[in-house]
């Protein structure tokens, strides 16, 4: 079983929470973002019951955590999938650029979306998740490029009735510290 957890973090904690989600059993990959939540995390376990635990006893209590909406992946098997297997894999599998693109659909047409999009080239991964959106979409590009793959390739597709994005911010510099020939090395 999966899930994304959006997380709400306290200003100055961003990059703190990030390193502990990290290396927080029952979290896979957890990515910052430009959006509506300060960080995204992919969560796994064997059912929802133990990602609910790992969000309750171990995210929420990262310092500076401050809120948190759970996101379940539909697994395939309600999909009527063969094996339960989805068709490409799920989103946040692999490090670098990219925009999460959370589609609503019309009513009936997710399934048929889920395929059409795990068909675009400019796709790498696409997950049937539950909660305010359907689908969410992960272009490995860039804002500047995955733009352009929004408007042209998935806002066209029959069924989306709107879209809204969270870029990831794979990685971000340390910061330089401001100081003169003068100060101190601490």
């Amino acid at each position: 079983m999966d899930a994304f957890v959006y997380l709400r973090i306290r200003p100055g904690r961003v990059e703190d929470v990030l390193v502990q989600l990290k290396v927080t059993k029952g979290v896979r990959a957890a990515v910052l973002t430009v959006g509506d939540w300060d960080a995204v995390a992919a969560a796994h376990g064997p059912d929802l019951t133990t990602i609910a635990e790992t969000v309750v006893r171990r995210i929420h209590r990262i310092e500076g955590v401050e809120r948190t909406v759970t996101t379940p992946v539909v697994p395939g098997d309600v999909l009527g999938l063969v094996g339960g297997g989805m068709m490409t894999p799920i989103p946040l599998q692999h490090q670098g650029d990219a925009c999460l693109v959370h589609v609503e659909a019309a009513p009936g047409a997710a399934s048929g979306l889920l395929e059409s999009l795990g068909a675009l080239e400019e796709v790498s991964a696409v997950a049937l998740v539950a909660g305010e959106y359907d689908l969410l979409v992960e272009i490995p590009y860039p804002w500047e490029q995955g733009a352009r793959v929004i408007v042209d390739r998935i806002l066209p597709l029959p069924g989306v009735i709107r879209t809204k994005t969270l870029v990831a911010i794979p990685y971000l510099e340390p910061e330089e510290e401001d100081r003169d020939q003068y100060s101190p090395w601490t």
